[in-house]
């Protein structure tokens, strides 16, 4: 779903090769944590972990928190629940796929909180949702085969009355989808809007690159990230876990209120992650917007989401069975107030 420059590619293996992680201190007294990231290397959605590492709140809160990267997008949910990380970053649509299977995960916040996942042409072609029938008949659609897009995709499909054998798919998990969309060799690109058009800007492509929305055309409007943990580490580490969440919520709130700040940060803690500062720049700043909900709240999950989520993911046949809400979250780690 990210997009990736080719420098990005490079140094993503780089920094997974020699297991590259950030501590916000060395100190005896502070209670280690391992944050799993929900791709192979670093990108801005990684901003609140490294002002808390850097600002001190992480420190503040009795914390010393590392950061690992997975060595693929589909291993972070094996990392929390193989103890190889205690609190994870990973999509909604993980989240349901890893309970249907029998995974002991929970969701503690969110991170989003609304869909901004979406479809992208080049500059000047047709892709609305009133001709999203031939708009997308035998087109060719880049999708890095990540579990939310492959959840999206098919709700998009069935709205636009579409069969799967009427479009083609390509599923590059090491490609990239905006150098393949300029070059003619998709005509629709998949990401969320926060990851695209940085790359579109960054790219210099004259005039402004197509976009829709997934939502407009028959995607669910649910939250895209959240922060997990297991059932079993938040029995035995509550006041960890509130911690964690009291500190992101510090440094969420500095970042959104200090974004140039906080994307130079990220940029001197990760100096090879292969994105300009320009592109951590905008990319932050697209996705303060989806933040927060309606009243203003960051991280509050809500029954009508998870029952949102399970009630589709069953409708496509990801999932076998739709659960109970609270099956997949809690908020009684979060800050009160």
């Amino acid at each position: 779903m990210r997009l990736r420059s080719l420098t990005a590619v490079a140094s993503v293996a780089a920094l997974v090769s020699l297991g590259v992680s950030v501590s916000s201190s060395s100190g005896a007294s502070l209670k280690s944590i391992t944050f799993a990231y929900d791709f192979p290397g670093p990108d801005f959605e990684l901003t609140p972990v490294v002002v808390a590492q850097k600002e001190g709140f992480f420190a503040k809160a009795g914390l010393n928190v590392s950061v690992k990267f997975p060595p693929n997008t589909s291993t972070t949910t094996q990392l929390l629940t193989t103890g190889a990380a205690q609190v994870g970053f990973i999509t909604t649509t993980d989240m349901g796929v890893s309970v249907n299977a029998g995974a002991p995960v929970v969701s503690i916040g969110n991170y989003s909180m609304s869909n901004n996942w979406a479809l992208f042409a080049k500059p000047g072609v047709q892709l609305d949702a009133k001709h999203i029938h031939a708009d997308l008949l035998g087109k060719t659609i880049f999708s890095y085969g990540d579990t939310w897009t492959e959840a999206m995709l098919p709700f998009v499909l069935r709205h636009a009355g579409l069969k799967t054998s009427q479009v083609k798919i390509l599923t590059a998990p090491t490609g990239n989808d905006l150098t393949d969309l300029l070059a003619g060799k998709v005509d629709v690109s998949t990401s969320t809007t926060n990851y695209e058009t940085p790359g579109f800007v960054g790219a210099k492509v004259k005039g402004k690159e197509t976009q829709l929305l997934g939502t407009a055309v028959g995607a669910p409007n649910i939250p895209v990230w959240v922060y997990a943990t297991t059932k079993s580490y938040a029995g035995k580490n509550p006041a960890t876990l509130r911690a964690f969440m009291s500190a992101i919520s510090q440094a969420t709130a500095w970042a959104v209120a200090h974004p140039t700040e906080a994307a130079t940060l990220f940029d001197k803690t990760y100096p090879q992650s292969g994105y300009t500062n320009a592109y951590n720049l905008l990319g932050w700043q697209l996705t303060i917007p989806f933040l927060k909900n309606a009243q203003h709240q960051y991280f509050v999950q809500t029954n009508a989401q998870w029952s949102t989520l399970a009630t589709a993911l069953k409708g496509i046949g990801l999932i076998s069975k739709v659960p109970a809400p609270s099956t997949y979250y809690t908020n009684q780690y979060l800050p009160k107030g």
